[in-house]
């Protein structure tokens, strides 16, 4: 139960940070994607169940919340969550360049996921790709992924 109530906690706190704080964290208007931080972190960090159930969360939660297709997100999370875990279990999560790597490429699957499902299913043109937001939230990264060390305790 404390798990739980742990877990509901980090879930709307990561919310509240992505979408009321993210006028004040942006550049040109555009914000970081913290909710793909800590999905990948979770991916890195915890068990496979664990990460895979907060990915699909998380996503799920944005497409309520959103007007695109819904589901996109919840199955982008799960798969970025998936890989994290997978692939770049054995990484050293807290070495910098680890985390540029992981991140930058979670960010590519991501965005890849979330263009060429509406493109499949909508019709729609592919748009380019936006640079700003992976920069910025591969920048961001190892603090982020410091201070979820410090917070995540379970």
């Amino acid at each position: 139960m404390k798990k739980l109530v742990y877990y509901a906690v980090l879930f709307v706190f990561s919310f509240v940070i992505q979408f009321l704080c993210s006028k004040y964290i942006n550049v040109l208007g555009i914000f970081p994607n913290f909710i793909l931080l800590v999905v990948v972190y979770f991916g890195l960090s915890k068990k496979t169940v664990t990460a895979h159930l907060m990915g699909f969360l998380f996503g799920l939660m944005w497409d309520v919340f959103s007007t695109d297709i819904f589901g996109v997100r919840a199955v982008m999370f799960t798969i970025v969550s998936y890989l994290s875990g997978r692939i770049f279990k054995s990484f050293d999560i807290n070495e910098i360049f680890s985390q540029f790597f992981i991140v930058f490429l979670a960010e590519v699957i991501y965005w890849l996921g979330f263009t060429l499902i509406p493109f499949i299913i909508l019709g729609n043109s592919v748009p380019a790709a936006d640079y700003i937001e992976i920069i910025l939230t591969i920048i961001i990264a190892p603090a982020i992924f410091r201070f979820l060390n410090k917070v995540i305790l379970v």
